[in-house]
C-alpha cells in the first residue's frame, strides 16, 4: 500500500501570473506631462535667486511671494491634466485657468510689491477675466445645457467686471489716455452691461425654443429688469428710493406676463 501511495504521481501546479490590463500598462508607459511643471519652476526660482545674489539683475522682488505662485503653478498642472483627459476646453479646464488668473494676480501684486491704493482694481479685472473664461460653455452644451446657458450669463458679467476694474485703474493710477474716455457716471454702463446681456440670452434661448417661451427665459428677463433698473437709475442720478418699487413691478410683469402667455 505504501508503494502504491509512493508511485502515486502528484499533478503540478501551474501558477499563472494575472496581466495588467491595456489601459493600465498604457497609464504605465504614458506618465502624465503635469510632472514637468515642477522642477522646471524650481530651476527657473533657482535660476533667478542665483541672479540676483550675483548682482546681475538689480529688481527688487518679495521673494516671499513666490510661495504664492505654488497653487498657481498646481492650477495650471490641473488644466493641462484635465485636458489632456478630456481632450476638450471644458469645465474642469475653464475652472483651474480661472484659479491662476486670480491667484496669479494676487501673487504678482505681492512679488512686484505693487502699492494696493493704486492697483486694487486689479481685482476686479482678474475676476472678471476668470468670469469671463468660464462662461464659454460650448464644450457642456451637449452634457449640460441648461447650465451651459446660464454660464453664459457670465460673458456678461464678466466684461462688465472688466470694464469696472479698467476705469477705477485708470482713475487710481491715472490714465489720462483711459481716463479721458470715462464719462459722466461711467460706472453705471457696466451695471447696465449685465442686463442687457440677460436680455440678449433670453431672446437667444427663446429662439431656439420655436419662441416658445419657458421659465428659463423669465428668470434672465427678471435680471435683466433688476441690473438695467439699477444702472439707469445710477446712471441718471434718480430718486434711489423708487429703485426698489420698480423693479418689484418689474418682476411682477415679467410673471404675469409669463403665466398668461402659457395660458
Amino acid at each position: 500500500m505504501d508503494n502504491q501511495s509512493q508511485d502515486q504521481s502528484v499533478p503540478e501546479v501551474e501558477i499563472v501570473e494575472p496581466v495588467a490590463p491595456a489601459a493600465t500598462v498604457e497609464k504605465v508607459k504614458k506618465p502624465s506631462q503635469t510632472r514637468w511643471f515642477w522642477p522646471i519652476i524650481l530651476v527657473a526660482a533657482g535660476l533667478f535667486l542665483l541672479a540676483r545674489n550675483l548682482n546681475l539683475i538689480s529688481v527688487h522682488l518679495n521673494w516671499w511671494a513666490g510661495f504664492i505662485f505654488i497653487p498657481v503653478v498646481g492650477s495650471l498642472a490641473g488644466a493641462l491634466g484635465a485636458f489632456q483627459k478630456s481632450h476638450r476646453f471644458d469645465a474642469a479646464v475653464r475652472n483651474s485657468l480661472g484659479s491662476a488668473i486670480v491667484v496669479g494676480t494676487v501673487a504678482t501684486m505681492f512679488l512686484f510689491d505693487m502699492s494696493w491704493r493704486h492697483y486694487w482694481p486689479l481685482m476686479l479685472i482678474a475676476p472678471g477675466m476668470s468670469m469671463l473664461l468660464n462662461s464659454i460653455s460650448f464644450a457642456d452644451v451637449e452634457k449640460h445645457p441648461s447650465m451651459a446657458r446660464w454660464s453664459g450669463l457670465g460673458l456678461w458679467f464678466g466684461l462688465a467686471t472688466i470694464l469696472l476694474g479698467v476705469g477705477f485703474l485708470a482713475q487710481t493710477l491715472p490714465i489720462p489716455s483711459v481716463e479721458a474716455l470715462l464719462i459722466h457716471h461711467w460706472w453705471a454702463i457696466p451695471i447696465i452691461i449685465p442686463g442687457v446681456g440677460a436680455f440678449v440670452n433670453a431672446l437667444v434661448i427663446c429662439m431656439q425654443n420655436g419662441f416658445k417661451p419657458n421659465w428659463t427665459v423669465w428668470g434672465f428677463c427678471i435680471i435683466g429688469v433688476v441690473f438695467t433698473a439699477t444702472g439707469l437709475f445710477a446712471y441718471f442720478n434718480l430718486n434711489w428710493n423708487l429703485l426698489s418699487p420698480i423693479i418689484l413691478i418689474g418682476a411682477g410683469l415679467v410673471v404675469l406676463s409669463s403665466m398668461l402667455i402659457r395660458k
